[in-house]
């Protein structure tokens, strides 16, 4: 389905001196959940290079867009051959990004919307005497998602995005087998514990639900469901690595 580009940005295109073009990130990170804290999930985040706007936050209908190095790469629109990978590459400053990526899963599966909007456009709230050519829907999103973690430092961070609907070399999720450790998410459906905290990692006992974590071992699930019924263990004990 073709991408619908409103009206007031098309008139900009043929322009000999346009406005500012910016863009505009939403990292949404609302349907991940924390690996410290299972009760606990993402953020949605919003920034925007600020780097040509003198490093002040933006608004723009009406949510407040965070001044921060971001950008990115390899956005190409083609109707033939495999669709591209573009890069978002963030500035790691402080290790903003590494705990963020730390807590939740390298934010793969993230939701990134790429919102493009001329300055001129923005909410009058960004002008000092307001703008009468604010228009919450002169932009144009696209949409992504984080695919993997290609890098991180000291300096810097590059996420690999896909899009939603991306199926050229699409895998088909396979349970791996092993033998003595569980797949299973702890508090997960597939896992079905709900109860109150039992112990931490290493099976040792805790009231505390912020150490409550499983050990992922069938110790583990004994502790929560008992010896004497059948547990959702997410291993296969009677097998070994060699599938003997």
């Amino acid at each position: 389905m073709p991408k619908q580009v409103p009206e007031k940005m098309l008139k900009e295109l043929p322009k000999f001196e346009q406005n500012a073009l910016i863009e505009l990130w939403e990292i949404d990170l609302r349907h991940i959940y924390s690996s410290l804290d299972p009760t606990k999930k993402g953020e949605l985040l919003r920034f925007h290079n600020g780097l040509s706007q003198g490093h002040k936050n933006l608004v723009w209908q009406g949510n407040e867009y965070q001044a921060y190095p971001i950008q990115a790469e390899g956005f190409e629109v083609s109707g033939q051959g495999p669709s591209n990978r573009p890069s978002l590459v963030m500035s790691n400053l402080y290790g903003i990004v590494t705990a963020i990526v730390s807590e939740f899963g390298q934010g793969v599966g993230a939701k990134v919307t790429r919102h493009q909007v001329y300055a001129q456009f923005l909410d009058a709230v960004n002008f000092p005497e307001g703008n009468v050519n604010a228009d919450p829907f002169a932009g144009t999103p696209s949409y992504y998602i984080v695919e993997q973690l290609k890098s991180l430092n000291d300096e810097i961070a590059s996420f690999e995005l896909s899009l939603p609907a991306e199926t050229d070399n699409a895998r088909i999720p396979l349970l791996m087998i092993t033998s003595d450790v569980c797949i299973w998410q702890y508090r997960s459906a597939q896992c079905g514990y709900t109860g109150e905290a039992v112990a931490d990692e290493y099976d040792r006992p805790t009231t505390d639900l912020k150490k409550d974590r499983c050990s992922h071992c069938i110790q583990g699930c004994k502790l929560r469901f008992g010896n004497d019924v059948a547990l959702p263990f997410g291993g296969f004990p009677s097998t070994t690595q060699y599938g003997n």
